[in-house]
C-alpha cells in the first residue's frame, strides 16, 4: 500500500514493535567535574561562593541561584557536616532485601547552601539525630575515580577536646554487603533473563562460585558481571518484543 494512500480500515494498517539500544553519557558540567576532580584527587568538597550575595553552595556551580551572576569563586572546604534528614529503608535499588537497615540521609554543612544526600554509616537509625556531626568516609585515593560513590558514607563523629574518632570499620563492611547484595542480584537477574551463557558459561561459573562464596569480585571482574547483565537486559528487551509481535502485524517483503 502506497504511503500516501488513505485508510479506509483500522485493520489495514501495519506496524512492527521493537526495540532500539541506545547509549546516553551525561557530563556533570563545568562546575560539576571540578566539583569531582577535587573528590577525586584530594578528598575533599568543592564549594562555590557568590560574589555579590556572598552565599556558598555544595556543590559546586556555575551561577548563583539568587542572583543569576558567574560564580567564579571556588574553594575546598574541611567542615564537619551534620544531619538535616534521614530514613532508613530495607531494600536496595532493585527492590531486593537487604541484610540490613539502609540509612540516607541529606548532609549540609553550617554556613554553605544545599547539600549531600548520602548513606549514613550507622547501625542503627535510633543512634542518629537531626544534627548529628558526620564526616565523609572515602575509598582509597588509588580506587577513587570522581564519582559520588567516592564517598563509601557519612560517619557520625565523637568529639572530645582537641580529638575527633571515627570507627571506619563498620562502613568498610557496609560497603562490602552492599557489592555483595548488587553481585547477586545482578547474577541473579542474568541467569532469569533466559540469555544464552553458552560463550560465557565458564566465567559466569566462576562468578557464581565467587559470588557464592560471599567473597568479593575484583574491579574487572565486577566490570564483566555488568557487561554480562547489560546483554542479559538486552536479550531481554528482544524476546518481549517478539512475543508481543504478532505475523499478522509485520509487513510482506
Amino acid at each position: 500500500m502506497p504511503i500516501l494512500e488513505k485508510l479506509a480500515q483500522p485493520g489495514q494498517a501495519r506496524h512492527w514493535t521493537d526495540s532500539i539500544p541506545l547509549e546516553f553519557h551525561y557530563t556533570a558540567g563545568v562546575a560539576g567535574e571540578e566539583f569531582r576532580r577535587e573528590l577525586r584527587d584530594n578528598g575533599r568538597f568543592l564549594v562555590s561562593k557568590c560574589s555579590k550575595c556572598k552565599s556558598t553552595y555544595i556543590p559546586a556551580r556555575m551561577y548563583c541561584p539568587s542572583c543569576f551572576i558567574e560564580m567564579k569563586d571556588q574553594f575546598p572546604i574541611d567542615k564537619t557536616g551534620y544531619v538535616y534528614s534521614f530514613t532508613s529503608v530495607n531494600k536496595d535499588r532493585s527492590g531486593v532485601d537487604t541484610e540490613f537497615p539502609i540509612t540516607v540521609g541529606l548532609v549540609k554543612f553550617d554556613g554553605v547552601k544545599g547539600g549531600i544526600v548520602h548513606l549514613l554509616d550507622v547501625d542503627d537509625s535510633d543512634r542518629v539525630s537531626f544534627g548529628t556531626k558526620v564526616v565523609p568516609f572515602l575509598k582509597n585515593s588509588s580506587e577513587r575515580t570522581g564519582a559520588i560513590t567516592d564517598i563509601l558514607a557519612f560517619k557520625p563523629v565523637s568529639t572530645e577536646p582537641g580529638k575527633v574518632t571515627v570507627d571506619t570499620g563498620t562502613a568498610e563492611r557496609r560497603a562490602a554487603g552492599t557489592k555483595d547484595d548488587e553481585a547477586r542480584s545482578l547474577l541473579h537477574s542474568i541467569e532469569e533473563s533466559g540469555y544464552p551463557i553458552e560463550e560465557d558459561e565458564m566465567t559466569i561459573s566462576a562468578l557464581r562460585n565467587k559470588i557464592g562464596k560471599g567473597e568479593l569480585l575484583t574491579r574487572e571482574e565486577d566490570r564483566l558481571l555488568h557487561r554480562l547483565g547489560d546483554k542479559a537486559k538486552e536479550w531481554r528487551k528482544a524476546v518481549k518484543s517478539s512475543s508481543e509481535t504478532e505475523p499478522t502485524d509485520t509487513l510482506s517483503g
